[in-house]
């Protein structure tokens, strides 16, 4: 692989007004609009906001290319994002769990491995303490490969992603993220 950046199209970054919208505000980044209150009254018309399969049916209608994985990996997620697209992805952020969107992915050189170009619609997590540190943007932020496979593939819980992080451990090929995968 060479040095240059594995990135989609860099969308405009949308914030989320509330500790509960952060799959209107990364649906609305990809559709192009800032109007996350309109997108969570759409999606609640679906049904719950944050259930995959309703924020599925609502993507499918307002995107050029869509498709689900309710098990992927980081292998797959890195290969979908240097084709074009874009994922959304829920992790272990927190104890209700947090939407964010992946817009690309780069070599990491503190770890000689890779990490993930994201836009975090709350602001930017902080996988040393395992908060959200409210004084930074979440706007084009990096999280390593290990803080997205400890929050969105291996874990079960918050307390679990915190573990599995600590750890140090990574398996890009395994198989447990649920994705949405998005081209506009």
């Amino acid at each position: 692989m060479d040095d240059k950046k594995m990135t989609s199209k860099i969308l405009e970054y949308v914030e989320q007004p509330d500790s509960s919208t952060c799959q209107s505000a990364a649906i609305a980044k990809v559709i192009g609009t800032t109007n996350v209150a309109k997108v969570r009254a759409d999606l609640l018309k679906l049904g719950a906001a944050g259930d995959p399969a309703v924020m599925g049916s609502y993507l499918k209608t307002r995107v050029k290319s869509y498709r689900f994985m309710a098990d992927a990996s980081l292998n797959e997620i890195k290969e979908a994002l240097s084709s074009g697209h874009v994922v959304i992805i829920h992790g272990w952020f927190s104890n209700a769990g947090h939407v964010v969107t992946l817009v690309g992915w780069e070599p990491d050189p503190r770890t000689l491995g890779y990490r993930f170009i994201v836009d975090d619609p709350w602001c930017e997590f902080d996988f040393t303490t395992f908060r959200f540190n409210h004084s930074k943007s979440g706007n084009n932020v990096r999280y390593s490969s290990y803080g997205i496979y400890s929050t969105c593939i291996h874990s079960q819980s918050f307390n679990d992603a915190q573990s599995i992080y600590k750890s140090g451990r990574l398996l890009s090929s395994e198989r447990n993220a649920w994705a949405h995968f998005v081209k506009n």
